[in-house]
């Protein structure tokens, strides 16, 4: 293990080459190639420490009736002022994280995914850079999934005794999990303006889900809500629990060989406050709300696809940190092809 996080500078970059792209891969039960391939539910992960200052977590793309593994690369940049002027003390931080996921059906209805993220953290002082980077906070999830559909004609029913049901474009998807402290907390971190600034929790946290999703013709839209209840770690320490949410609409062009899938969206976090022996700390609590844009590029085996983050509206620490940006690109492989 300690090899692993000693990584050295020359192997880094083998393995960000190699963990550049990542999302998912799509099938749906139908002849259209709407509902084969649109995106059909997005659930949100903490995609760093405590998600204190994610700034719109990337969500997890899914695959229906199919087993996938997936890497994804996702870049956020923060800025943190240290004081209440205009010449106080800044920092400047970017968080490079290289995930491994996963997605399995147990049932027709039940399925478990899985995702185990490599973290580096860099902060740029105006004298000095810190940089932390080991495995984070893994995270396994359970999805229950409803499908809808039209009314049946009770004519038809009456008539013919094998007329199936036909769907009407919607699904819901119910999930419970959990993130497990994989990832190293250390305390010192926490007294700095961004306690986010960190490989792990620490802690267990428990997720609940739900997504709806929408397609028809070549429109779609899907939307996630999900809520974080997080833990006490073992130095008394508990992030502020978290909500967030998301709503993308996209729209599909189809090709014999291929489908593109440019979609826009909005998403947003609301967190509360940090907590530590059971006090709140001041100021720890915030909210922010992004607009997303992106394509994916989605053929028979596998999708390839980037999204853009760009802050519209926050609150974060008190206005003492700043989201500027994020970026993810991401690839998935269908294992049952």
């Amino acid at each position: 293990m300690k090899d692993l996080l000693n990584i050295n500078k020359k192997k880094t970059l083998i393995l960000v080459g190699f963990l550049l792209i990542s999302y998912s891969n799509f099938a749906r039960e139908t002849k259209d190639p709407i509902y084969k391939y649109k995106p059909t539910s997005v659930k949100f992960f903490c995609d760093l420490c405590g998600c204190s200052t994610s700034s719109g977590s990337f969500g997890l793309g899914t695959l229906n009736n199919a087993s996938f593994v997936g890497v994804r690369y996702i870049y956020l940049k923060f800025e943190s002022k240290d004081g209440i002027f205009s010449n106080s003390p800044t920092s400047t931080e970017n968080f490079h994280t290289y995930q491994l996921w996963g997605r399995v059906p147990l049932s027709e209805k039940f399925y478990l995914s899985a995702i185990l993220p490599y973290q580096d953290l860099r902060r740029q002082f105006s004298d000095r850079e810190e940089n932390i980077n080991g495995f984070g906070d893994a995270t396994i999830m359970g999805w229950y999934k409803i499908k809808f559909y039209k009314k049946l004609d009770e004519e038809k029913a009456k008539l013919y005794s094998n007329v199936q049901r036909e769907p009407s474009g919607h699904s819901l998807e119910i999930g419970l999990g959990a993130k497990l402290p994989t990832g190293k907390f250390e305390q010192i971190l926490t007294d700095r303006v961004n306690p986010g600034f960190q490989l792990g929790t620490g802690s267990f946290d428990a997720i609940f889900s739900v997504a709806h999703s929408y397609g028809a013709d070549k429109i779609g839209v899907n939307s996630t809500l999900t809520y974080y209840l997080k833990g006490k770690n073992k130095n008394n320490y508990k992030f502020g629990n978290q909500f967030s949410y998301a709503s993308n609409l996209f729209y599909a062009i189809s090709k014999e060989k291929f489908m593109l899938l440019p979609f826009v969206g909005v998403s947003g976090n609301i967190y509360d406050k940090i907590e530590q022996f059971r006090e709140e700390v001041p100021k720890t609590d915030g909210n922010v709300f992004n607009g997303t844009f992106g394509a994916e590029v989605t053929t028979r085996g596998f999708i390839f696809g980037a999204n853009y983050t760009l802050p519209i509206l926050h609150n974060l620490f008190g206005g003492n940190v700043t989201p500027k940006n994020a970026i993810s690109f991401y690839l998935n492989f269908n294992l049952n092809n």
